[in-house]
């Protein structure tokens, strides 16, 4: 994508809002996102899942 960036959208979004490739979207953009509790607790759940994985690829392992 040279020295752009690029959005990928899940799975299960593009599945329920039916897109297609090269379909149009709007995009907004918000600095204001508060992340609460339900997020920060899965994302403890996965790095404890995977922390043998995560070692591994930072080679401390």
């Amino acid at each position: 994508m040279g020295n752009s960036l690029a959005i990928t959208i899940p799975a299960n979004i593009v599945h329920k809002l039916k897109l297609q490739r090269g379909d149009a979207i709007d995009v907004a953009f918000r600095n204001d996102i508060q992340l609460d509790d339900e997020f920060y607790q899965s994302l403890t759940a996965v790095t404890d899942q995977y922390q043998g994985s995560l070692d591994l690829l930072r080679g401390e392992a």
